[in-house]
């Protein structure tokens, strides 16, 4: 019974070999021709353009977000410094000016996404993605200096 199976299942792939053999002389049947690797070039390139553009404009959507909801959180920070002490206030306030210079710097970065080529969009995103981590980190950094509740 075994042996059975096994020539069975050579069988099978033998015949599936065929098949894959066969659909690719067909498919090699059709002339290539300069006027079609031209046409089938340029629908990759637009394929690939439009699918750079999209990713583009989610991630420039998600950083703004971001970006958004960071100008509420440092708006909240610096109604919080009257709970701190003369001393603590002056620290709170110096890390909220480092915070609206980070925030500056990935607002920047974010407007680079726009005007990104399909050859710099990795970089740019690269940079974008570390500013927004600096900035997140910054504002962990200001809001510790606040005292506790």
């Amino acid at each position: 019974m075994k042996s059975y199976v096994g020539g069975l299942w050579g069988i099978v792939g033998i015949g599936l070999l065929s098949l894959s053999v066969a659909a690719a002389a067909g498919a090699s049947d059709k002339p290539v021709t300069g006027d079609t690797v031209i046409r089938e070039t340029k629908e990759a390139m637009t394929a690939t353009k439009d699918y750079t553009i999209q990713q583009k404009d989610a991630f420039q959507r998600k950083v703004q977000t971001e970006l958004d909801e960071m100008q509420v959180r440092i708006t909240q920070l610096r109604g919080q410094v009257t709970h701190a002490s003369a001393e603590a206030r002056a620290d709170i306030q110096k890390a909220i000016g480092e915070l609206e210079k980070k925030k500056d710097l990935a607002q920047k970065k974010a407007e680079d996404i726009h005007s990104a080529t399909a050859s710099s969009w990795e970089q740019v995103k690269s940079k974008t993605a570390s500013a927004m981590d600096d900035l997140r980190d910054s504002f962990t950094r200001a809001r510790s200096h606040l005292p506790s509740r």
